[in-house]
């Protein structure tokens, strides 16, 4: 959290990957750190209970979404 925050604030693109059960503690550090639009991505909590091979299927929807985060800024 704090890595993408620093790289932020020196104009550096980053994306913080949370599990949802940590978004709401994500959001709360992403504003106490001033930066409450911290873009996040979000992914199912049960990954580690899981091969590789469903990992990999939940996640692979969300790639587009990384790169449009680290790339594409308005």
């Amino acid at each position: 959290m704090l890595d993408s925050v620093h790289l932020e604030q020196m104009g550096i693109p980053s994306v913080v990957i949370v599990t949802e059960p940590f978004v709401k503690a994500a959001r709360v550090n992403a504003r106490v750190q001033g930066m409450p639009d911290l873009p996040m991505i979000v992914i199912p909590h049960d990954y580690l209970e899981e091969d590789e091979a469903r990992v990999r299927a939940k996640v692979a929807p969300l790639v587009g979404d990384i790169l449009e985060r680290l790339f594409v800024r308005a």
